[in-house]
């Protein structure tokens, strides 16, 4: 749908902890945003234990049924809002435990510090891996943790005893520079079927009616709206000309307003 309600069924399903469809785990803390207004990349995070899972592939599908992936932590700073927020004050996440993160070495890389990279292939280019690691002590040891009292450690695809992971959000499928994760919780975008993902995004319609009017149809008043307002943020009389929120109205918010022409459905 075009014009966005609160979905029953995701405030249902918030309400009662179960997300992507299955039961959220057990232990786990609130997600949290680190927002670009303090000077974070809009991504969300969550520390989540789920108790019986057995190797990373599972951690993996995990994250995948919730519209996230493994974190990866590609800056001091993102790791350090990290530490001191999505896995603070968990009591069971606690000094020298580690969470799995989006850390992946290929296979027949050179043992133990060759071939590291991100689960979405970003550039590896900050790392922090804690003293004498990498070791491949493990015989096996490709895929990266989170130590709780900082750094990074190499491990085996088979979980330890924490069966923890930090997750992240960052999918924008609209287009909107801001992370779906986000709006859908804030109930601007719908989520039927609890997964994370936009309703609109996966039936392949607009996100967004920007009908700037209020007039139930994109046309060319909006368009002269846009047009009188180019340059600026809309001001106090048309905010909502800047469909993007980018700050500026601009030739992004042009072409979201010409995609969009017609009634609001």
């Amino acid at each position: 749908m075009r014009k966005s309600v609160v979905s029953g069924v995701v405030a249902g399903a918030i309400a009662s902890g179960v997300i992507g469809g299955v039961a959220a785990p057990v232990h786990a803390q609130n997600a949290v945003q680190w927002r670009v207004e303090d000077g974070g990349n809009g991504h969300w995070y969550q520390w989540t234990s789920w108790g019986q899972f057995a190797s990373t592939h599972e951690a993996f599908l995990f994250a995948e049924a919730r519209g996230a992936y493994l974190a990866t932590l590609t800056t001091a700073n993102e790791e350090g809002f990290v530490q001191a927020n999505a896995i603070a004050g968990s009591c069971l996440f606690t000094a020298g435990s580690e969470a799995l993160i989006g850390l992946l070495q290929d296979k027949g890389a050179g043992e133990p510090s060759g071939g590291w990279r991100w689960v979405t292939n970003e550039t590896l280019i900050y790392s922090n891996w804690r003293a004498s690691e990498p070791s491949n002590s493990g015989s096996v040891e490709d895929v990266g943790f989170l130590n709780r009292s900082g750094g990074w450690n190499d491990g085996g695809t088979v979980l330890g005893c924490a069966h923890a992971a930090i997750l992240e959000w960052s999918a924008d499928c609209n287009a909107d520079g801001l992370v779906d994760f986000g709006q859908i919780r804030a109930g601007e975008l719908d989520d039927a079927n609890a997964n994370n993902i936009p309703d609109c995004c996966e039936q392949g319609v607009a996100c967004f009616c920007p009908d700037i009017d209020g007039n139930g149809t994109v046309d060319a008043i909006d368009l002269a709206i846009v047009i009188g307002y180019w340059g600026t943020n809309g001001g106090k009389e048309y905010p909502q000309a800047d469909i993007d929120r980018s700050g500026d109205i601009d030739a992004a918010d042009l072409a979201a307003l010409l995609g969009a022409w017609g009634p609001c459905e």
